[in-house]
């Protein structure tokens, strides 16, 4: 053991209660700033994105990024409107039509119905179109009819429809069976023997039927096999239906008895009609083409259809 004199020679310990006086404490310089109260944190409930943030750092356990998207993958998404408003829950994407439920569309009303909605200011306004701005370029179809459905602006372009081409079809079909007709008995050199032909109503209904509706889609399938999508089919048919109502005149004057004149009426009415065709969709067809190697013969075909529209209005009902 050590000897307690030996303490002696150590100075004196100043941490033994026993020793000397203990220094004072420094004096506290007084702050300016008033006491923090202390405050009781309020609980504000989290949201979503905060609720997943809290978790991942309270809790850094692995996550498979295959389950949980990125946040901004989970923002694009929802912009996309995968998820929901309140970001958790994923609703399924929408389902690709099949082949046979693409089938089943094109055969139901409520696919057809948004091109009925027209009204009659609307038809007046199309129908005096194709008759005075038919040799425009391009006009009928963007200023008349419109390329697409506008309904966020009122008096916008409602787009294409199949109401007018529709009703213009059966009013030439019946104009062209009864002034038919009725040339027949003003040509006849016998009036007591002459009959009505019930069958030019039948023979109207079929070539006016085909040339409004069947036509255009064999342009149209055309232009899909070549690579050419410009138009739709319903831009097609309406252009047809509508290059269809320079014939209901030319019907009620094929009634003045002379060939001379039965021709030119029916030949200043298809030429009409072929010009408004052609020039509504030359431009597209001109434009999908750049080298112009398609979309020449096609339109030469267009010129070729109306051709043998005009004989065989001539030979078929006014001979």
């Amino acid at each position: 053991m050590m000897d307690s004199t030996a303490d002696e020679d150590f100075p004196p310990n100043p941490f033994r209660s026993g020793g000397q006086q203990q220094q004072p404490p420094p004096q506290q310089t007084p702050s300016m700033l008033p006491p923090v109260q202390p405050q009781q944190q309020q609980q504000h409930p989290l949201q979503p994105q905060q609720q997943e943030e809290q978790d991942f750092f309270t809790n850094p356990a692995p996550v498979d990024p295959l389950s949980t998207p990125a946040p901004i993958q989970q923002q694009q998404r929802k912009a996309d409107g995968i998820y929901n408003t309140s970001g958790n829950t994923l609703q399924a994407p929408p389902q690709q039509l099949s082949w046979w439920q693409s089938c089943r569309a094109c055969c139901t009303m409520q696919t057809y119905a948004q091109y009925f909605d027209v009204d009659t200011a609307d038809i007046k306004t199309r129908l005096m179109g194709a008759l005075l701005h038919f040799y425009q370029p391009d006009y009928f179809r963007t200023n008349v009819i419109g390329i697409e459905r506008n309904t966020t602006t009122e008096g916008g372009l409602k787009g294409p429809d199949l109401y007018g081409p529709f009703w213009i079809t059966m009013t030439v079909v019946f104009s062209l069976a009864v002034t038919s007709n009725i040339a027949a008995y003003l040509h006849s050199d016998n009036m007591d023997d002459f009959e009505y032909d019930i069958s030019h109503l039948m023979r109207a209904l079929t070539i006016l039927s085909t040339w409004s509706f069947a036509i255009p889609t064999l342009f149209w399938l055309t232009t899909r096999c070549m690579g050419m999508n410009a138009l739709y089919l319903v831009d097609w048919v309406c252009l047809y239906g509508y290059s269809m109502l320079p014939l209901l005149p030319a019907t009620v004057l094929c009634l003045i008895p002379s060939e001379i004149v039965m021709w030119v009426v029916l030949a200043v009415a298809t030429a009409v009609s072929g010009i408004l065709v052609l020039r509504n969709v030359a431009g597209p067809l001109l434009a999908c083409d750049v080298s112009q190697s398609k979309s020449g013969p096609l339109l030469l075909a267009i010129l070729g259809m109306h051709v043998i529209l005009l004989l065989t209005l001539k030979l078929a009902f006014y001979k």
